[in-house]
């Protein structure tokens, strides 16, 4: 979540940096906000209102995984905006190994073993022998002052939501359509001998 926050902050003073527009940002057009909002208030119940530990890979992972489908079903409605692909690829790839592993494996340092922010939750929990996908788990480890971990699809999900915001900020570019000759209408052979005052071939006065 420490990850998603930075990105989403980084993504909105884009257009201050790189000298956007706020007005067309909050104008984009974007569907079904609904799901987007549903999938992540359940993402963050499970992560700070857990349910008893007896239901976690029940209960808990069902919850999980469906608020995954709630939020790629909205990335999906709105992939015609420029950068929601790189978007859909980061969210997918922990979505993925999230789903096979019935939680995100995450690779702590053995000083965090006792951390109260290291316990395993609904959503992490420490890495397993013989979990599959660990590529794509939490294994980017930042230290002091963020101590958290991130995985690579984090990464992706970052850069895309920067692209996003900076796309949406910008004035659409017009497509310049190539101009068809006109055709020139056919020519009437006695009306250009009438003008000229010359009589056409072969026609009779």
């Amino acid at each position: 979540m420490l990850v998603l926050g930075i990105a989403m902050l980084v993504a909105l003073l884009l257009p201050l940096v790189t000298g956007g527009s706020y007005q067309r940002l909050l104008d984009t057009r974007v569907s079904w906000t609904w799901m987007l909002a549903a999938g992540l208030g359940v993402q963050l119940l499970l992560e700070f209102v857990s349910p008893p530990r007896q239901y976690w890979h029940n209960v808990g992972f069902g919850l999980l995984v469906a608020s995954y489908a709630l939020i790629l079903a909205f990335v999906g409605r709105n992939l015609l905006l420029r950068g929601m692909s790189i978007v859909l690829i980061g969210i997918a790839c922990n979505a993925l190994v999230i789903t096979v592993n019935q939680g995100m494996p995450v690779k702590l340092p053995p000083a965090w073993r006792n951390q109260s922010f290291a316990q395993a939750t609904v959503k992490h929990h420490p890495r397993q022998p013989g979990e599959q996908l660990l590529f794509l788990s939490d294994i980017i480890v930042l230290r002091h002052p963020y101590d958290t971990v991130m995985s690579f699809g984090d990464l992706i999900l970052a850069v895309g939501l920067c692209d996003v915001a900076f796309h949406a900020s910008r004035r659409p570019r017009r497509r310049h359509r190539a101009r068809r000759p006109v055709a020139s209408p056919p020519v009437d052979p006695y009306a250009l001998g009438v003008r000229s005052g010359r009589r056409p071939t072969g026609v009779e006065a």
